[in-house]
């Protein structure tokens, strides 16, 4: 019996592939504590002004979309 394409993990990863993920793994670590208050408080502008968008005024959610982007650019960003 073979096994599938998909199930086959490849060769292992070089030492600089290692290192790359590594790296981005530790970007990916919470920081510092402003840090986190940034993040934290674009997540909830982002969810208030989604709520708005959905209940008060189609554009509200545009300005949902704008500040989930910068959301996720906080979170994934470099310290």
């Amino acid at each position: 019996m073979t096994t599938p394409a998909a199930a086959d993990p490849g060769p292992p990863l070089r030492a600089w592939e290692r290192r790359r993920l590594r790296g981005i793994e530790r970007g990916l670590q919470p920081g510092a504590r402003g840090r986190l208050l940034l993040c934290v408080s674009l997540d909830a502008v982002a969810l208030a002004l989604l709520a708005a968008g959905i209940f008060v005024a189609l554009p509200w959610l545009f300005a949902a979309c704008v500040a989930g982007n910068l959301a996720v650019c906080a979170h994934l960003g470099r310290r």
